[in-house]
C-alpha cells in the first residue's frame, strides 16, 4: 500500500500490493487515504500525487451517495455495490474505462492499520478494475458475433447447431424457412425426434444411425448426399448434408449440421432426363423414321413423281436428316457434360478431322447453301476425332448463319464475301483452327456444345475481328497437340 504498516499488517499490505487490481480507501470527505501498488501504477502520473486526491476527480460518475458520511444513502444500500462501468481519470486527467466495486468498511480503520494508522468513523472500500483491453477485446467479440450472425442469415443452406445431447442451439433463418419452423420452435428441442427422424421410405431412422449422432460421439466429420429430413408439415426434404464437431479445447461440446435443400435441383434434374427421354425415343425415333420413308421416295427411280415434288422430297429429306443429326449431336454433348460419356482420345490426322467436321456442318446446314475455302495440313494431334468433327460442325454452322431450326439470321454487316474459312495450322504445342464466316455466330444451341467440347480437350475459344474492308469477326480454336502439353492458356 502507498504508506507501509509495521508488525503483522505488512503480510497482509503485501498481500493488497499484489492483487490484480487498483485498490482505493476513501474516508468520510471523499479524500483518498490510501491506495495498493496497482493503483498508483493505473492512477498516478510522475510528478502527481494519488493520496489525498478527492474521489469524485479520479470517478467523476461514481454515486457520491456512497462516500461515507453522506445523509443522501441509496435507498436499498447493503453496504455493497455490484461492479459497475464507468470512466476514470488519472492524475493529469487523462481518461480511461473501469469497472468499480465498492464496499463500506464500518469499524472504522483500514484492514492493515495498526493502533497508530489512521481512523474514522467509516471508510469507504473501492476495487477499480481497468477495463483498456477488455473493452477492445470485447468489442472485437461483438463485431466478430455480429458478422457471424451476418453470415449466418444470409447462408443459403440450413445450419443447425446442437449441444452435445442433440438439443438445438441455433438455427439460421434458412434452416427454419426449408423445414417450414420457426427457430423458437426448435431451440432447445432434440433435433432428430424433430427432423431426421425417418428414412424416405417412412421407415424409422435411429438416433444411433444418424451422421450427427455419430460426430457427437466420435468428433469424425461426415458428407452425405441423398439424405432427407422431414419439414414441420410432415412433408420430406431432400438434402446433402454435413455434419461436423465443435470443441471447446480438447472437449466435444456439440455438433453442428448443414444441408442443402435438394428439391430444385431434383426437379431440374427430373425435367432434364424427361426432356433427353423425349429426345432419344419419343422425337429421335419418329425422325429417323420418317427421314428413311421421304429418302425412299425422294430416290425413287421410277420418277413417278413430278419434278416439284420430288425437290420438296429432296427438301424434305435434308431438312430430317439435319434435325436427326442436331438431335445426336445434343445427346452426345449432354451425356458428356453429365459425365456419363468420356472423350476417346487417340492421334489422329488433322486433315481428316477438318474434313468430318465440314461434312457434318453440311447435313447441320443443308446442301448447297454454303461455299468453303479450307486449308488442313496433315497434322498428327491426340483429339476425340468424332467429338472434335461435331465441334467443328457446329462451330461452321454458326457462323454460315444457321440456326438450330435451320433458319437463316441476319447476316453482320459489312460482311460480304459468303465463302467460310477453315484454316488449321500447328502452333509448338497447340493447334490453331481458324473458322471464319459471313455470320457473327454465337447460336444458343450451337455455342455451347462447341465451347464444353474444346473445353474437354483443354483448349479454348475466342473471337477475334477480322481486319480489312469485309469486317466481321472469326473463331479461333485452340486445343493441345497432345495430352502431356498441358491445357491451353
Amino acid at each position: 500500500m502507498s504508506s507501509r504498516p509495521s508488525r503483522g499488517a505488512a503480510r497482509l499490505a503485501a498481500i493488497l500490493d499484489a492483487l490484480p487490481d487498483a485498490l482505493l480507501l476513501v474516508n468520510c470527505n471523499g479524500t483518498v487515504v490510501n491506495a495498493n501498488h496497482i493503483a498508483l501504477e493505473t492512477f498516478e502520473v510522475p510528478g502527481t500525487g494519488l493520496v489525498g486526491r478527492g474521489l469524485l476527480s479520479l470517478l467523476p460518475d461514481f454515486d457520491s451517495r456512497r462516500i461515507p458520511g453522506s445523509m443522501r444513502l441509496p435507498d436499498s444500500d447493503d453496504g455493497r455495490t455490484k461492479p459497475t462501468r464507468m470512466m476514470a481519470r488519472r492524475t493529469d486527467g487523462s481518461e480511461f474505462p473501469v469497472e468499480v466495486t465498492s464496499a463500506n468498511l464500518e469499524d472504522g480503520r483500514t484492514p492493515y492499520a495498526d493502533h497508530s494508522s489512521y481512523t474514522g468513523d467509516e471508510l469507504l472500500m473501492l476495487v477499480v478494475r481497468d477495463l483498456t483491453g477488455t473493452l477492445d477485446t470485447e468489442a472485437e467479440l461483438a463485431r466478430q458475433q455480429r458478422q457471424t450472425e451476418m453470415i449466418l442469415r444470409a447462408a443459403a443452406e440450413g445450419v443447425v447447431g446442437v449441444d452435445i445431447d442433440g438439443k438445438v442451439v441455433l438455427v439460421n433463418p434458412s434452416a427454419a424457412q426449408i423445414l417450414g419452423y420457426r427457430a423458437s420452435d426448435l431451440g432447445g428441442k432434440e433435433l432428430h425426434p424433430l427432423i431426421h427422424h425417418s428414412r424416405p421410405d417412412g421407415t424409422p431412422f435411429p438416433y444411433d444411425e444418424s451422421p450427427i449422432a455419430d460426430t457427437l460421439r466420435s468428433g469424425r466429420k461426415h458428407r452425405v448426399r441423398g439424405q432427407v429430413l422431414w419439414a414441420k408439415d410432415g412433408r420430406a426434404v431432400p438434402v446433402d448434408m454435413t455434419t461436423a464437431p465443435v470443441r471447446d479445447g480438447d472437449q466435444l461440446v456439440g455438433a453442428v449440421m448443414t444441408f442443402t435443400d435438394r428439391r430444385s435441383h431434383d426437379a431440374l434434374a427430373a425435367r432434364h432426363a424427361q426432356l433427353l427421354a423425349v429426345l432419344e425415343s419419343s422425337l429421335r425415333g419418329p425422325l429417323e423414321q420418317l427421314r428413311g420413308e421421304l429418302g425412299t421416295l425422294a430416290a425413287d427411280p421410277a420418277g413417278q413423281l413430278w419434278p416439284e415434288a420430288n425437290q420438296i422430297l429432296h427438301h424434305l429429306s435434308a431438312g430430317y436428316a439435319r434435325m436427326t443429326a442436331l438431335v445426336d449431336n445434343v445427346l452426345a454433348y449432354q451425356r458428356l457434360d453429365a459425365g456419363e460419356a468420356r472423350l476417346e482420345k487417340e492421334k489422329v490426322s488433322l486433315d481428316e478431322v477438318v474434313a468430318a467436321g465440314v461434312e457434318g456442318a453440311i447435313e447441320l446446314i443443308g446442301p448447297g447453301r454454303a461455299q468453303f475455302a479450307v486449308h488442313a495440313p496433315p497434322i498428327e494431334a491426340e483429339v476425340d476425332a468424332e467429338r472434335f468433327a461435331q465441334a467443328l460442325a457446329h462451330l461452321i454452322a454458326d457462323v454460315a448463319g444457321v440456326d438450330a431450326t435451320g433458319s437463316t439470321v441476319s447476316p453482320a454487316a459489312g460482311s460480304g464475301d459468303s465463302t467460310i474459312v477453315v484454316a488449321a495450322a500447328q502452333r509448338g504445342e497447340v493447334v490453331r483452327i481458324e473458322v471464319r464466316g459471313p455470320f457473327a455466330g454465337g447460336d444458343p444451341v450451337h455455342e455451347p456444345i462447341v465451347r464444353g467440347i474444346v473445353r474437354g480437350h483443354g483448349g479454348v475459344l475466342q473471337t477475334h475481328d477480322v481486319p480489312g474492308a469485309s469486317g466481321g469477326s472469326a473463331y479461333v480454336l485452340e486445343v493441345p497437340v497432345s495430352a502431356q502439353a498441358g491445357p491451353v492458356t
